[in-house]
C-alpha cells in the first residue's frame, strides 16, 4: 500500500421486489418523542445481482464436493456440515490484480458467443504490465454493467450468458491464484454436454474462492488514475455460520 486509497468492488443493493429475491422495506415508528426507522432486507444472494463469496460446499461434481466429500451427506436444511463459508469469515486478504478484459473489446464488454479465454487473460495482463503470482486474487472486468445497459432484453439464466470460457479453469490452476473476483462470471451455455456449470467448477475442482457479482468499474478508473493495476484485496463475508456463501464487501486498497 502507498496512498491508502480504498475502492469498493461491491454492487449496490436496491429494492427490486419484482425479482422476489431483493426486497427492502423500511419500518418507521414512534417511541414517545423519538422517531425511529428500521429496515428489512430479504435476499437470495446466489445469482446475478448481489456481491457474495461462494463457499466450497456451493458446487459439487458427480456427487462430490472438493476433496472428495459426499455432496448429499455434507448438507442439511440447517446448513452445511463440511466446508461452509465459515473458514472465510475472517476475510480474504492478499494481493489483487485487475485484468481489464473489457477495455480490449470494441463493444466495451464481453459479448455472447465470444467468451474470455486463457489467451485473452494473458494478453490483458501483458497489455497492462501485470504479472500474476501464486496466491493472487484476480479481478476480471468483463464489462457487465455496460452489457446489461445495452441489452435490456437480457434475462439471467434464460438468455445466453457472456463471460469466461470453461478452459479458464486450466489458467487458474496454472497461475495458482487464490480467488477470482468477477462481474460476468461463466459463459452459458457451457458448450459441453453433461457439464451443467462452467467456470464455477473451480470450486470442486480447484478449491477456489469465487467472489461473484463484483463491480470493477470504480476499480478500473482508480487503477488508471493511480497508474498501477495491483493493490491489496480484501473481502469479508457476513458471518452466516454454516451457509453455502455470504454477501460480502470486497475492497481494493492502494
Amino acid at each position: 500500500m502507498k496512498s491508502g486509497r480504498t475502492v469498493s468492488l461491491s454492487r449496490e443493493i436496491v429494492a427490486q421486489p419484482h425479482l422476489q429475491f431483493m426486497y427492502h422495506v423500511t419500518c418507521p415508528s414512534k417511541r414517545e418523542r423519538a422517531d425511529v426507522v428500521l429496515d428489512r432486507f430479504d435476499l437470495v444472494y446466489h445469482g446475478f445481482w448481489i456481491t457474495h463469496v461462494d463457499a466450497l460446499c456451493h458446487v459439487g461434481w458427480d456427487g462430490e464436493l472438493y476433496n472428495g466429500r459426499s455432496f448429499v451427506d455434507s448438507l442439511s436444511a440447517a446448513g452445511a456440515t463440511w466446508c461452509p463459508i465459515d473458514p472465510l469469515l475472517d476475510g480474504i486478504l492478499t494481493r489483487g490484480v485487475l485484468l481489464d478484459v473489457a477495455a480490449g473489446r470494441k463493444e466495451g464488454y464481453v459479448t455472447v458467443g465470444n467468451p474470455v479465454t486463457p489467451k485473452e487473460l494473458d494478453e490483458t495482463a501483458a497489455r497492462f504490465g501485470v504479472r500474476i503470482e501464486p496466491g493472487d486474487v484476480v479481478v476480471v472486468r468483463s464489462g457487465d454493467e455496460k452489457f446489461r445497459r445495452d441489452h435490456p432484453e437480457w434475462i439471467p439464466r434464460v438468455s445466453p450468458h457472456p463471460g469466461l470460457h470453461v478452459s479458464c479453469l486450466e489458467w487458474f490452476r496454472e497461475k495458482d491464484i487464490a480467488a477470482i473476483s468477477w462481474d460476468m462470471m461463466d459463459e452459458r451455455p457451457i458448450g459441453y454436454a453433461g457439464f451443467g456449470m462452467g467456470v464455477h467448477l473451480a470450486i470442486p475442482f480447484l478449491g477456489l474462492a469465487l467472489v461473484d457479482n463484483t463491480n470493477p468499474e470504480r476499480l478500473a478508473r482508480a487503477c488508471a488514475e493511480e497508474g498501477r493495476y495491483e493493490f491489496l484485496f480484501t473481502a469479508t463475508p457476513l458471518r452466516l455460520v454454516g451457509a453455502t456463501g455470504a454477501p460480502a464487501h470486497p475492497l481494493a486498497i492502494f
